[in-house]
């Protein structure tokens, strides 16, 4: 599929979340909207690059649960990458973009406004490439994986009843790259798969919930 059908058919999943909302209303499950700003790097067993800055916007779901918990999730586009200096005022730029679904189990120890959260997010590819900034083509990124997993930490505060602000840390576990055949200096077959990168992501974000 096209990078632009998977554009369209992520907002045409948004509109029918949208044409949802009463009904979700009816089960307890609060809908609203949220968007914010992405600081995404990429790491290896060794180095991490410089931060580049991206955003995420989409759909927000909660749902309170037994006392103090209750639990968020979003339907979200995200864009994240990385930023690698090079010579000459050069720079290395990555850029991935993703549907993404983060799951949260939210804490408010103290009151009502401010929680703690943690969980997880899974990520479906829609375009991956890499960009030298002396050079205006970007170049797609061989061997990508297709989806991305990681866990997600941070906290909150709610503004009224109707708006949230949070701060979160996503700490990818799944490798961008996939193990794959290369040849040696002998011409022989060998499995690559050194080059363990993974993301590293910190978000924050506003909610408005109906």
């Amino acid at each position: 599929m096209r990078y632009t059908n998977k554009v369209v058919a992520f907002i045409a999943v948004v509109l029918f979340l949208s044409a949802s909302w009463d009904g979700y209303g009816q089960s307890g499950i609060r809908v609203g909207i949220t968007g914010g700003v992405n600081a995404g790097q990429l790491k290896n067993s060794i180095n991490l690059t410089d931060r580049i800055w991206k955003y995420n916007a989409g759909l927000a779901f909660a749902k309170p649960l037994s006392g103090n918990f209750s639990l968020a999730s979003e339907l979200v586009y995200s864009k994240q990458g990385s930023s690698i200096d090079g010579s000459q005022s050069n720079k290395l730029l990555t850029h991935f973009d993703y549907i993404a679904l983060p799951v949260l189990v939210r804490l408010s120890p103290v009151g009502k406004n401010v929680f703690l959260q943690a969980g997880g997010k899974f990520g479906y590819l829609l375009k991956g490439e890499r960009l030298n900034t002396n050079n205006s083509s970007p170049n797609d990124i061989p061997h990508l994986r297709h989806w991305d997993a990681g866990a997600l930490a941070g906290l909150g505060y709610r503004l009224g009843s109707h708006i949230v602000l949070d701060v979160r840390y996503y700490h990818g576990l799944a490798p961008l790259i996939k193990d794959h055949w290369i040849l040696d200096g002998d011409l022989n077959p060998i499995l690559y798969g050194a080059d363990r990168l993974v993301h590293r992501v910190w978000s924050m974000n506003l909610t408005y919930y109906l």
